[in-house]
């Protein structure tokens, strides 16, 4: 896998863009007409992406959100890793209107794209709302995901999705929802009105069924440490407020995004009669931290630097939901490792040769501490089953480094390894531990 940057075109237009190869059918594609924004590229002009942050004003009906920043002004991507073992791009932006005016002056916000050789991203997100002026007033909402499709000019959307339900919610744990299409709601709505066993979930997991190509996913767990939320103010549930666009007359196809230049219209700009014949985008469902269904709710900004963890990607056509369910949690439930300690060490110290400092939800990764010799030893014990682990490794000096797996040494095509600028060793291994297994890296063998 590779990133790199190039001369990109979609829907008769060309631009800069950085581009990740998952040595998968699909691919990773950050586009200046597109505003940067993180997208998977399925094939045949159709892409995918998780969304952005968005807020809106009760002072005006302007969307505050990076796809409105046309010029550029402030929509910024730059890579940050790319090697064999995993890919990290960063995507910053500002949240203004359609006359980029900025909401509450300055807000803005973070992504990080962290890829690795399964062709599956963890999306950090980090907000940080504005307080340089009151510009917007108190937010209607503030958003940071959604499910949503873009089809290139000539690509009709509808035509795009196995019917009868091409939009599959899941709780990663067995249960499914089958949302129809046209989608159910007759307008913007809250998703638990038609479904309300979401408020009982523990994770949350979209995936989108289209013909002839990947599917594209975007998956979370309902957890306050790791995607903070407010509860639904429709139903009062625990849950994250979920909004269900409307299937009526299809006003979930937009041409306002990506592809164009316009900066003459209020809110969004539905299709209608052009779709087919120009870009657009087609949206299923987006996830709030927080949103205002009455008056008399009250909506909180998040705090500075408040961060959302995401699981992005696609998968195979063919690919079970269990399977990608598995992979959902395998990202969210990490293992318990256990460090072997060098023969005079005492145990249960939190201090030593190697340590395990813990798992960092943001790189998807164990992360290991070690002094002296190249030669880490430890224990992974599963919970959940581990699909394709990653550890990283500080203070490796080798030139080289081998993985063995209870004792044996694993072939070069089971897993992959870089070094990162500050002396880093990265370590993906493909496939599963289902129990515990001893893991070795070693500088020789």
């Amino acid at each position: 896998m590779r990133a790199y940057e190039q001369t990109l075109t979609f829907s008769q237009r060309s631009g800069h863009a950085i581009i990740v190869e998952s040595e998968h059918a699909w691919r990773y594609v950050f586009w200046e007409h597109a505003q940067y924004v993180g997208c998977v590229d399925l094939g045949q002009d159709l892409w995918f992406t998780p969304e952005w942050c968005e807020t809106n004003s009760p002072n005006d009906l302007h969307c505050y959100e990076p796809i409105m920043d046309k010029q550029l002004r402030w929509s910024r991507v730059e890579i940050l890793e790319s090697g064999p073992a995993r890919v990290r791009v960063k995507w910053s932006y500002a949240l203004p209107d359609m006359r980029y005016r900025n909401f509450h002056g300055d807000s803005r916000a973070q992504e990080i794209y962290t890829i690795y050789p399964d062709g599956v991203a963890l999306r950090e997100v980090v907000l940080w709302p504005g307080k340089e002026n009151n510009h917007g007033g108190n937010a209607n909402l503030w958003q940071m995901a959604e499910w949503i499709l873009v089809q290139g000019q000539g690509v009709h959307p509808v035509e795009q999705l196995v019917m009868p339900a091409p939009f599959e919610f899941s709780n990663a744990e067995g249960a499914k929802i089958a949302v129809p299409w046209p989608l159910p709601a007759q307008d913007f709505e809250p998703f638990c009105r038609y479904y309300p066993e979401v408020a009982e979930w523990s994770y949350y997991l979209g995936r989108v069924r289209v013909k002839e190509r990947p599917h594209p996913f975007l998956a979370f767990a309902k957890s306050q440490a790791l995607f903070p939320f407010m509860p639904c103010n429709a139903c009062h549930g625990a849950h994250p407020y979920f909004n269900l666009f409307p299937g009526k007359d299809l006003n979930n196809v937009y041409q306002h995004w990506p592809v164009t230049d316009r900066e003459d219209f209020i809110e969004w700009v539905p299709a209608g009669q052009d779709m087919g014949t120009v870009a657009t985008h087609t949206s299923f469902v987006d996830v709030n931290f927080a949103m205002r269904v009455s008056p008399s709710d009250y909506i909180p900004s998040p705090e500075p630097a408040t961060t959302w963890y995401m699981l992005t990607g696609a998968v195979e056509a063919e690919a079970s939901t269990l399977a990608l369910e598995e992979r959902v949690r395998s990202c969210f439930e990490p293992a318990k490792l256990e460090v072997v300690r060098d023969p005079g060490e005492p145990d249960r110290l939190h201090r030593g040769r190697v340590l395990f400092e813990g798992y960092d939800f943001s790189l998807r990764a164990y992360v290991i501490r070690k002094t002296g010799k190249d030669q880490v030893r430890f224990f992974v014990v599963p919970g959940a089953v581990q699909i394709d682990p990653v550890f990283v490794v500080t203070g490796w000096l080798s030139e080289r480094a081998h993985v063995l797996v209870d004792g044996r040494a694993l072939a070069d095509g089971a897993w992959r390894s870089q070094w990162t600028a500050d002396g880093q060793l990265v370590i993906w291994i493909s496939g599963r531990i289902e129990r515990p297994r001893e893991i070795s890296i070693v500088g020789q063998v």
